[in-house]
């Protein structure tokens, strides 16, 4: 196994009531990296993912994302006390949304399918060269070069992008073995996997550390016993094991994918996926390469705006009251 990875991810999207293009595209998303997981022997490991309500105003935020034609029939619905109950196996308070298209999948068995043949190397910068573009090592040494380059490094892509402006969001899972349970998420989230209760996880900014923490267990501990109460209880004396990475956000919380701003010709970026990374990024990478090859994008022109990488230079320039001028 060349890659770490958590045992269980949820592919759900973020719900928006507004039902503008930000919601076309995670419904867009969600479809699309729903047929290419389900054709990865071993990835998708349920299907399903039931969303419980926070506060009393996601009854409503529920029915109208329920009622729309954004997602693809049959994708969601509204589920009453009794479904909500035989799904999660304990009485839960408020409307929820049953995310029928959303899946659980194994990460390891998506990364081995996608990634069979990578090479591994250390990449510390990217280099413009007559020719186009140059990888160089830790040490100097040019790695590769080519035509294009595309940065897909997560909280990586800091370092090979300066002019990104990206966050970067540690989170910590917990697990406990031998516990299982249908995936529910309520701002926490909760899934089986091979190796147990996969729940969590901690969400802190301008964090990069990945050390596996106690007080984050408990925190995750805390945070599963507001959506799962007596699951909670069942877990609070198991012995927990568990992994912290680092997500990546920009300011406005949507990814960046396209042209890297402020970067050599033929230098693309996807990055700032946050926590929805398994939903995304398929379309998105997609989305890069389609641009890559000058070929139509999958995504329509006013999504493909939305996740435009130079969309903070040109606010920034409006805010000054610059012209937005093309480097």
């Amino acid at each position: 196994m060349l890659f770490r990875s958590n045992p269980a991810a949820l592919v759900t999207p973020r719900l928006d009531a507004g039902l503008g293009p930000l919601q076309g595209l995670f419904a867009q998303a969600l479809a699309r990296a729903g047929q290419l997981y389900d054709a990865i022997p071993g990835a998708v490991l349920d299907h399903g993912v039931m969303q419980l309500a926070r506060q009393p105003k996601d009854a409503d935020r529920f029915a109208r994302i329920a009622a729309s034609d954004l997602f693809e029939a049959s994708a969601l619905d509204l589920a009453d006390a009794e479904s909500v109950a035989r799904w999660t196996g304990e009485k839960v308070a408020g409307p929820a949304l049953a995310q029928h298209a959303a899946r659980v999948v194994r990460p390891a068995a998506i990364l081995e399918a996608w990634l069979a043949d990578v090479r591994l190397e250390t990449v510390s910068s990217i280099s413009p060269t007559g020719e186009g573009l140059a990888l160089m090592g830790p040490s100097g040494a040019e790695l590769w070069r080519g035509d294009m380059v595309a940065v897909c490094a997560g909280s990586g892509a800091r370092a090979l992008i300066p002019d990104a402006p990206l966050q970067p969001v540690r989170g910590q899972i917990s697990i406990a073995p031998g516990r299982s349970v249908r995936a529910a998420a309520w701002g926490g989230y909760a899934a089986s996997s091979p190796e147990g209760l996969v729940f969590g996880a901690t969400h802190d900014r301008d964090d990069a550390g990945d050390d596996l923490r106690p007080s984050d267990h408990r925190r995750n501990l805390q945070t599963l016993g507001e959506g799962l109460p007596r699951l909670a209880r069942e877990v609070e004396t198991a012995a927990l094991t568990g992994r912290a990475s680092v997500r990546v956000v920009t300011p406005d919380r949507l990814p960046m994918a396209g042209p890297a701003p402020g970067g050599a010709p033929g230098l693309f970026v996807l990055t700032g996926l946050g926590s929805r990374g398994f939903c995304l990024a398929p379309l998105l990478a997609e989305h890069v390469a389609a641009q890559i090859l000058g070929a139509p994008s999958p995504l329509p022109t006013q999504m493909a705006d939305l996740l435009d990488p130079d969309r903070f230079r040109r606010r920034a320039m409006r805010r000054t009251g610059q012209a937005a001028v093309e480097p």
